[in-house]
């Protein structure tokens, strides 16, 4: 006889309930439904319409006396199983729902069966066990005294219950035996074996073996996992082999001496801990059974789940032993403090040795040449690589476009380019400031782009007060990127941005309609998240980012005046895991929406304009925006750059090999971009920033020392 009756809950319908039942007037009634129901509406994403018009049901629980209004069935699973999400996937998680799992004693089993349940990783649980609880189980059953004297799988099949009225519940209170074991198995698709018979674990496995029904054991010492895979392996010998190929028929007539040495060849004795293979010595003489603790026996809950959601995850999961050894965890106790600073270089990363910060001349005490050279090194470039190398002789100052500096988003190096740009542009300042500029060339041959300013007189020339003023503006610019006020440019400021911009090759598209800002806004929340979760952009992303503000390069992490929950995520962010398992979900709105709302908060964000792709015509642009940068800054705006992932790709097809899994949406957003405001044939976009008002300090990042040559000159 099996499944006492009042072993598990009844559940009606409303049609169904009993008069008799609610006439009783000691009956505990009561009514969740009024709670569930508020909290279904604040579920996300918002729960599917049909589960606001399910039927509720009545749980009677008659060990308890008591009867209780719950949802339906499919309302009930959504709300119970919500906080599994991520976790588990809406298909993963109803796959565990058609699980039918058996447990063979309920002492290990007790934990183990309730994990299952309180995960959802069963549709239906037969519990096994003959015993009764006794005072000695309660180290490790978390049952109560009341349930002193009741069946250990009666206890279990109620504590379950009692979570979840609609998961199946058996409990097989004769235990398994000879008789009964080919029903218990019937259409089960897991056993996990946890009793302590030795004859009743062989039976079971053979069994298993004979059906090919997988075997779970938990032997709580050191963590013990076993898996014995009988559904792939049909002529595995049981219990890996380890105590020979074992039959039931072996172990009749052999009493309890006889069979302690069989299990501890499976525990395998030199592997087992030290106080387990003390006690099988002292079992009868010092100890009346095996030593168990209750932290153990709930691990090995935990553990045995784990193994089950790997099969409804469709994950890995082989024959064979693990142990998940919690002392030899502990002795392997890192300290955060003396880690973190230890594995983490200036970017975040293992191993990379910060560049000590060079002591700069005043400004006044400079050559000529050194102010042309070291007003070209603070111009600025994506991530702060600095793609460029800054040579100077008597007479020149040359800034060469360096390949090597380069990222997956520096499509035909164009926006190395365009740095190289607006390093001569400042030359052609600071030169004209100190009036020794004789004239700016650009060179484009053989593959090598260079921009060349000639000086003249150095040391002799006259300073020009327009120049000095701007120079001062180029020494001090840097990116602000705090949120802004909204609030509208002037007219007036618009036409001197225009004038800024405004070349024979380049002109300026200002979007200052709420509406058309407001769309850029999504065009770059949505390339952002494209970038966080395309794993090698993700990777140069934050290669990009450091932690030190003395960092010679890179972007001081404390400059991105990230909001408080951003920046509390940062590490969290920074893990491609992470990244990947948004993107297996099809999450990661919230991945883009900073950037989207910084732009949303703008004045204007102004995209520049050139004619021409080649790189030369990006240099030519990369001048024009530096202008417009500082004209914007000498106006009292803040100046962030934001340029979408896809900016430099001259075609669709070019930005779908920017992401490996998310190329055909950035083709996507870039004709987007193109359709709302249209270029010409000959036409390209150089850099895109967003104008603001912010309170936000200036961030002005740091520079690598000059690498390329500086032969001693006059002046």
């Amino acid at each position: 006889m099996h499944t006492p009756p009042d072993a598990a809950a009844t559940v009606y319908s409303p049609e169904e309930l009993p008069a008799e039942l609610t006439a009783e007037p000691s009956l505990i009634v009561s009514d969740i439904t009024e709670s569930t129901s508020r909290a279904l509406d604040e579920l996300r994403p918002p729960a599917e319409p049909a589960l606001r018009t399910e039927s509720p049901r009545f749980a009677h629980f008659p060990w308890r006396n008591a009867l209780v209004k719950i949802p339906g069935p499919r309302t009930f699973r959504r709300l119970r199983l919500d906080r599994n999400r991520h976790k588990l996937t809406a298909a993963q998680q109803a796959a565990a729902g058609d699980l039918r799992i058996g447990v063979v004693g309920l002492s290990v089993g007790h934990a183990i069966s309730l994990t299952l349940a309180l995960e959802g990783l069963a549709g239906e649980l037969r519990l096994a066990d003959f015993d009764e609880l006794e005072l000695t189980n309660m180290n490790r059953i978390p049952a109560t005294l009341m349930d002193i004297h009741d069946n250990k799988a009666v206890i279990a099949a109620r504590r379950i219950s009692e979570i979840d009225p609609y998961l199946t519940t058996v409990a097989y209170s004769e235990g398994i035996t000879t008789e009964n074991i080919d029903q218990f198995l019937d259409g089960l698709d897991l056993v996990v074996e946890e009793c302590d018979s030795f004859d009743v674990k062989v039976l079971v496995r053979q069994k298993c073996r004979s059906r090919g029904i997988p075997v779970l054991m938990e032997t709580s010492d050191g963590g013990t996992l076993d898996v014995e895979r009988f559904d792939l392996e049909p002529d595995r010998p049981l219990f890996h082999g380890l105590a020979g190929d074992l039959q039931i028929e072996d172990l009749v007539g052999l009493d309890r001496a006889s069979l302690t040495p069989l299990a501890v060849r499976v525990l395998e004795p030199t592997k087992v801990t030290a106080p387990m293979a003390a006690s099988a010595i002292e079992l009868g003489h010092t100890v009346t059974a095996w030593p168990q603790l209750g932290g153990d026996v709930l691990l090995g809950g935990a553990t045995v789940a784990a193994a089950v959601r790997r099969l409804v995850q469709g994950k890995s999961l082989r024959s064979g032993r693990v142990r998940f050894d919690r002392d030899s965890w502990l002795d392997g106790l890192e300290d955060p403090i003396r880690t973190t600073a230890a594995d983490r270089g200036p970017h975040g990363s293992a191993g990379a040795e910060p560049v000590p910060p060079q002591e700069e001349t005043p400004v006044e005490a400079m050559s000529d040449r050194e102010l042309v050279v070291h007003a070209a090194r603070r111009a600025p470039s994506a991530g702060n690589q600095q793609p460029w190398e800054i040579t100077s002789d008597d007479d020149t100052v040359t800034i060469t476009l360096d390949p090597t500096r380069t990222s997956t988003l520096d499509v035909g190096h164009r926006a190395s380019a365009v740095a190289v740009g607006a390093a001569l542009y400042n030359a052609r300042v600071a030169a004209t400031a100190r009036g020794v500029l004789d004239d700016i060339e650009i060179v484009d041959d053989a593959g090598t782009l260079a921009g060349r300013a000639r000086l003249k007189g150095l040391g002799t020339g006259s300073p020009s007060p327009d120049a000095e003023a701007e120079l001062t503006a180029i020494l001090t610019r840097g990116t602000r990127r705090g949120v802004g006020d909204g609030s509208p440019p002037s007219a007036v400021d618009l036409g001197r941005l225009h004038d800024a911009a405004t070349s024979d090759r380049t002109r300026l598209v200002a979007l200052t309609d709420r509406t058309d800002i407001n769309r850029y806004a999504s065009i770059i929340s949505r390339s952002d998240r494209a970038r966080f979760l395309t794993p090698e952009l993700h990777r140069e992303m934050f290669q990009e980012l450091t932690t030190d503000p003395a960092a010679a390069e890179g972007i001081d992490v404390a400059s991105l005046d990230l909001p408080p929950a951003m920046s509390g995520m940062l590490d969290v962010l920074r893990r491609a895991d992470v990244m990947a398992l948004l993107d297996e979900w099809g999450g990661g709105t919230a991945l883009g929406a900073d950037a989207g709302a910084r732009v949303a908060s703008s004045s204007a964000v102004l995209v520049v304009v050139q004619r021409g792709t080649a790189p030369v015509d990006y240099l030519r642009g990369g001048i024009v925006a530096e202008q417009l940068w500082v004209a914007a800054e000498r106006l009292g705006y803040a100046v962030h750059p934001m340029t979408p992932t896809f900016l430099y790709a001259g075609d669709d097809e070019t930005a779908r090999t920017l992401s490996s899994n998310h190329g055909d949406e950035l083709a996507a957003l870039r004709r987007e971009m193109l359709d709302t405001w249209p270029l010409g044939a000959d036409e390209a976009p150089t850099i895109v920033m967003r104008l603001s008002r912010a309170d936000s300090p200036v961030a002005v990042s740091r520079r690598l020392p000059v690498r390329g040559t500086a032969r001693p000159g006059p002046g």
